[in-house]
Order: C-alpha cells, then sequence, then structure tokens
C-alpha cells in the first residue's frame, strides 16, 4: 500500500512538473535569459519537489527517484536548470537544513528530537543526541531518525 501511495505521489509530482516545463517554453520562445529561466524553475519546479520531500522522500524506491531524476536530467538538457539536480541530493541537503533548524529549542518540531548525550564533546558547537534503538528499517527511516543517523 505504502510503495502504490508512493508511486502515485510520484506521478502526479512530476505530472505537475512536466506542466510548469511548458510555462518556461514560452518564456524562452519570448526571449528570456537563461539567468531567469534558472531561477523561474527553481522557483516553480524544485521548489515543488522539496515540498516535504524529508517526510516522504526516504521512502521512495530506486524506480521512482530515478523518474524523478530523468526528469530533472531533461530540464537540465533544455537548458532550464544550470546544474544537473537529483532527487537524493535534494533529499540530502533537505534533510539537514530541516535538522538544523530543528535543533533550535524554538522550532515546533524540537520536541521529537531525543535528548543529548549525557557526556560533553570536546567541539562547543557539537551536539550529539541518544540515537533510539531501531528495530525495523522503516522505524530508522523515518524522518526525524534519519536524519540523526545519517547527519549527526
Amino acid at each position: 500500500m505504502k510503495d502504490c501511495l508512493l508511486t502515485y505521489m510520484s506521478l502526479f509530482l512530476l505530472k505537475q512538473c512536466s506542466q510548469r516545463i511548458y510555462l518556461l517554453r514560452l518564456l524562452r520562445s519570448q526571449g528570456m535569459s537563461s539567468n531567469h529561466l534558472n531561477t523561474i524553475f527553481h522557483v516553480i519546479i524544485v521548489s515543488r519537489i522539496l515540498y516535504a520531500l524529508p517526510a516522504w522522500g526516504i521512502f521512495m524506491s530506486a524506480t521512482q527517484s530515478g523518474r524523478i531524476d530523468a526528469f530533472l536530467k531533461r530540464t537540465h538538457k533544455c537548458g532550464f536548470s544550470k546544474e544537473l539536480l537529483t532527487v537524493n541530493e535534494l533529499l540530502v541537503e533537505s534533510g539537514r537544513v530541516m535538522l538544523k533548524k530543528m535543533k533550535s529549542p524554538t522550532h515546533c518540531h524540537h520536541m521529537l528530537l531525543p535528548p543529548n548525550k549525557k557526556w560533553t564533546t570536546t567541539s562547543e558547537n557539537s551536539e550529539s543526541y541518544v540515537l533510539p534503538q531501531c528495530t525495523s528499517s522503516t522505524y530508522k527511516r523515518s524522518f526525524v531518525n534519519w536524519c540523526l543517523f545519517d547527519f549527526q
């Protein structure tokens, strides 16, 4: 069921992004510069891909991420994106940014983080958390645990 839902979500996402490519083609035909097209690409397409990506992107299969990567490669070849993006790069970067924000005590998701370790570290800015015991891969791949295990 979960895989079916993720497939539907990724196909729906690609359908929306493909429709937005039409707008970029129209703008390019009107003479818009590649710098402006790149900016608009990030605003209307990359932002759509990034929306809640840390929450659902962790569970994507290779096929699903491959479809999104193929779309991003196609947009790069068309000249809408200056750099070749991959969904994995976007996922890792958005996960790092989200974890950094969550470390702030005023963030609404700060309470989801486990307690800090009792001993002190040599670096003053380093925060180490007590890692939870993960008995299943699904639990380990949930957003907070994924960030703690991969980015700490």
